[in-house]
């Protein structure tokens, strides 16, 4: 029997909870609180096959299953499957006349013939490092929250949260999502190097709501601006690195002067710092706001919202992160809808959007990465007829304000120092388990933003570690018979060092080899080598993610965010 390289299944106590036998990459049911995935049976088959072949292999090498999945291995036999069997539009099914196997494939599927996930035929069955890319990361997109304020007066918060919360080793469970928590999954889990904090919506606590005659009904940010500081100033101090940039969220249609005192407040004190301003124009509230009544969506070309972007800029602080797409029920679908980011782009060539989730399913449609020009509507997948939805639309309105020119010969140009960034949080979650979705998404990203213009983000910790969604994307590939097709690029390791970090590095001010010798030599980096070392560098296998597992679930938020306006 094999020697076990990594005993830390003999580690655990029997009165522990007993560990999931899952792939690395999850599957099955899962929600960020923002939106509800029903496995599909694509996915159901894919899990199976993966067990099955788990199974076969860790028999064979004399391993524990589980430790098979959490080795190098369990991640290649993992990505195979995917390949094989992952994809979407894929309607091969296995030979009836073979017991259900397919002639040409032991495994019982036909392999698809586009495989973007390059995995080494070793590297199923012998540990390797096929994996061993070594980027600097930094992930624009993280959400945390603390025992502020919201906990009393916004109390739909916590009882929304405390269902969303699925850690193991809290009885409070609102505390699954705490610094500590962050700090292990973000940076003891995973090859991140710098992350950026950010908070979801709700009215601010204004004393002046008291003078219109109106008190809120409920309010406070669930991890408000002074507790992203906070949270930044605790993780910076106990990794002794800069590990961790805040935001400053602003809610211009919630009481917008107020809401400009509270962005030169913030700038006001010098240890700020903050590194971008974070909005939610799709935002509305059922809670009084100001003496005009209710908060509705806007759109960022709108006076709020150019106030919004003026007060920034004057500020010195020329980041916008903006959420589109992801229609969180109880949003403002028609302000999700990104129409207005080329607008302003054009208009305020100084700012940088960063378009969180890179606005998939905007529209109300699916992700819509559709293999023709988002101009067009005709053969348009995961949207109704004749919509452009998504990422799609994104890509339209940079196009109709020239900012993307679409050429005849079908190549694509774009203005120098484009100011608008796909951020990837969600998105590539979403489509990472799908290789024609995946190379959709990528692809078009890559021909008409260019890979300067993608920035790496993951809506973490809300879905646990970051690192399936790292590790599939070192693996990833656009497999020339999508080159040929659709005339995507060839997506080279110097492109995903630009999208893992350098890009967003570049709009942070961020010295990227500076900040990296200083990560490298942090108590946290010296902790996850430890962990490494002791229990596998691939851990966070056994940790299943945050989140509802079940639609009855998820729809529990869903019907406490249609009462509360919040994200569910």
């Amino acid at each position: 029997m094999a020697k076990s390289k990594f005993p830390w299944l003999k580690l655990r106590k029997k009165t522990d909870p007993e560990l999931p036998l899952e792939p690395p990459v999850w599957m099955g049911n899962h929600s960020n609180g923002e939106y509800f995935h029903a496995q599909t049976k694509q996915e159901a088959k894919m899990r199976k096959e993966v067990l099955r072949r788990a199974e076969e292999q860790s028999k064979y090498l004399g391993m524990d299953r589980r430790e098979f999945l959490a080795s190098s291995m369990g991640m290649a036999t993992t990505m195979a499957v995917i390949n094989q069997m992952g994809c979407s539009s894929s309607s091969d099914d296995p030979d009836p006349s073979n017991g259900g196997r397919a002639i040409d494939d032991p495994y019982g599927f036909r392999a698809n013939p586009s495989q973007p996930y390059v995995v080494p035929p070793e590297a199923t069955c012998e540990e390797s490092d096929f994996l061993k890319q070594d980027y600097f990361i930094m992930d624009v997109q993280t959400h945390a929250f603390d025992d502020g304020e919201w906990r009393t007066k916004n109390t739909a918060y916590p009882i929304f949260l405390g269902l969303l919360a699925r850690c193991n080793d809290e009885t409070d469970k609102l505390n699954c999502f705490d610094q500590k928590h962050y700090g292990e999954l973000m940076f003891a889990d995973s090859d991140t190097s710098l992350s950026v904090i950010t908070s979801w919506p709700a009215a601010s606590c204004f004393a002046e709501r008291d003078l219109i005659g109106k008190s809120a009904v409920a309010c406070g940010l669930p991890l408000s601006n002074e507790g992203m500081k906070e949270l930044r100033d605790w993780l910076n101090t106990k990794a002794m690195s800069q590990r961790v940039i805040n935001q400053v969220q602003v809610m211009p249609n919630d009481m917008l002067e107020l809401q400009i005192e509270g962005m030169y407040a913030s700038m006001e004190d010098k240890d700020w710092r903050a590194g971008s301003w974070k909005a939610y124009p799709a935002w509305r509230s059922d809670t009084y706001t100001d003496e005009n009544g209710y908060a509705q969506g806007y759109f960022m070309d709108d006076p709020i919202g150019r106030a919004f972007i003026e007060a920034g800029l004057k500020l010195g602080v020329a980041n916008f992160a903006i959420h589109k797409g992801l229609p969180i029920p109880g949003f403002d679908v028609v302000h999700n809808e990104p129409r207005d980011i080329g607008v302003v782009a054009k208009d305020y060539p100084g700012a940088n959007f960063v378009i969180y989730h890179s606005a998939i399913n905007a529209g109300t449609g699916g992700t819509a990465l559709a293999a023709v020009s988002p101009t067009r509507t005709e053969n348009v997948p995961y949207a109704s007829e004749g919509e452009v939805t998504g990422v799609n639309q994104l890509i339209r309105s940079l196009i109709e304000n020239d900012l993307v020119t679409e050429n005849d010969d079908g190549t694509v140009s774009r203005i120098d120092n484009l100011n608008v960034f796909a951020e990837m949080g969600s998105a590539w979650a979403q489509c990472m388990g799908d290789p024609n979705m995946a190379q959709h998404y990528i692809g078009k990203l890559l021909k008409y933003l260019g890979p300067d213009n993608i920035v790496w983000g993951t809506d973490c910790i809300l879905s646990g570690s970051p690192q399936p969604q790292i590790q599939m994307f070192k693996a990833f590939s656009i497999t020339p018979e999508y080159q040929d097709k659709y005339g995507y690029p060839e997506i080279t390791d110097a492109m995903k060092a630009k999208i893992f970090g350098l890009n967003a590095a570049k709009i942070y001010r961020i010295d990227p080899k500076a900040a990296r010798c200083k990560v490298d030599e942090s108590t946290f980096a010296m902790l996850k080598k430890e962990y490494d070392d002791e229990l596998g560098p691939n851990r966070w296998t056994v940790k299943t993610p945050l989140g509802p597992r079940t639609r009855r679930e998820f729809l529990d938020l869903a019907k406490w965010n249609k009462a509360r306006r919040l994200p569910g």
